[in-house]
């Protein structure tokens, strides 16, 4: 009988447990689809630019080895174009007082630095008819 009764109870909790529930409402969740931007060759950015070459300000020539030197004007810019086709930087050296002012000297190779230009003297004076080469010193 007790087992009866146990088994009664039992059956009541299954029953009373299991019977029709209102669940409470789920909530819906907005659910909202991204899609990723489209590529086209208009909306792609081109690379930035290089940075701009730093510009380095070069002194001014002051020591000229001179090739030639003319008392005519003429003569000069004759040589000096001489020059220019063999690649040479050449120019026509005009002074307006001093030693050797009448006459018009043509350059070949012009140096800021005092100690580079009298050792590319030293080593055009070793080249074969090279004796008459000589340095030029502006001040």
């Amino acid at each position: 009988m007790i087992r009866n009764i146990l088994l009664l109870i039992i059956i009541a909790v299954f029953t009373f447990s299991c019977g029709n529930k209102k669940e409470a409402p789920k909530k819906q969740v907005k659910r909202e689809v991204i899609k990723a931007p489209e590529v086209t060759k208009d909306t792609i950015t081109p690379p930035p630019p290089p940075p701009a070459p730093k510009v380095v300000e070069k002194p001014d020539n002051k020591y000229f080895l001179i090739a030639g030197s003319f008392s005519s004007q003429k003569n000069a810019e004759t040589f000096k174009a001489e020059l220019i086709e063999q690649g040479f930087d050449s120019e026509v050296i005009i002074r307006k007082t001093g030693k050797n002012k009448d006459f018009y000297k043509v350059s070949y190779k012009g140096f800021a630095d005092r100690d580079e230009a009298f050792n590319e003297l030293a080593m055009e004076r070793k080249q074969p008819n090279n004796d008459d080469v000589w340095l030029l010193i502006k001040r």
